[in-house]
């Protein structure tokens, strides 16, 4: 993972600040233009890079809690009035979050061992394949099956039983469908297999 601080500009009033954020998944790139008179920006930056990673690797922030975070970083650092922009390589306002995909149950669109780059939103259609938060089996990778009203079913691509060896112990893996609140769905995969971009 990259952070890099793209470094400052002046500009008119020395407790106006505007701050870039460039997200991919991986990387984290802030440059702000501000009028650092007195102020440690370079530090703030830093600080604000290192905040975003976190975020952006954090299942269950979103572009809000980015943005009141750095927020108030900024005001720690005197500036009063802030200018927050934030892009990924989905748009304005959007998150990417990487993930590396455990098991076989979307097989083969999406196989064990494959990292994924889901935009962190609640918009989801039936067809999409989303990461749902699930308290008893963690996060969940899957195909959305239906919708109704906020309840939304998680299908599989592959309704295979897959037999396992693990410590000396021979497991059935029996995919995983069910229904969940669409309050726990994280986000939609958007770019699949990222080892091979």
């Amino acid at each position: 993972m990259v952070l890099s601080v793209v470094g400052t500009a002046s500009y008119s009033f020395s407790n106006d600040i505007t701050i870039n954020i460039e997200l991919d998944g991986e990387n984290v790139t802030v440059s702000s233009l501000a009028f650092p008179f007195g102020k440690d920006i370079r530090s703030m930056e830093n600080e604000i890079a290192d905040y975003s990673l976190k975020e952006m690797n954090n299942v269950n922030s979103d572009v809000s809690s980015l943005r009141n975070g750095i927020f108030k970083i900024a005001e720690r650092y005197g500036y009063t009035n802030i200018n927050i922009e934030i892009k990924s390589q989905f748009g304005k306002n959007k998150l990417p979050m990487v993930l590396v995909v455990e098991g076989w149950s979307m097989y083969p669109t999406v196989d064990d061992g494959e990292e994924i780059i889901i935009e962190k939103t609640n918009n989801f259609n039936v067809g999409d394949i989303v990461i749902a938060r699930d308290l008893e089996y963690g996060l969940l990778i899957k195909r959305v099956g239906n919708i109704s009203g906020d309840r939304v079913f998680l299908s599989s691509d592959n309704n295979d039983t897959v037999t396992i060896l693990e410590n000396g112990t021979t497991l059935n893996m029996v995919p995983v469908e069910k229904w969940t609140d669409a309050s726990n769905i994280v986000g939609v995969v958007r770019i699949f297999n990222i080892n091979s971009i």
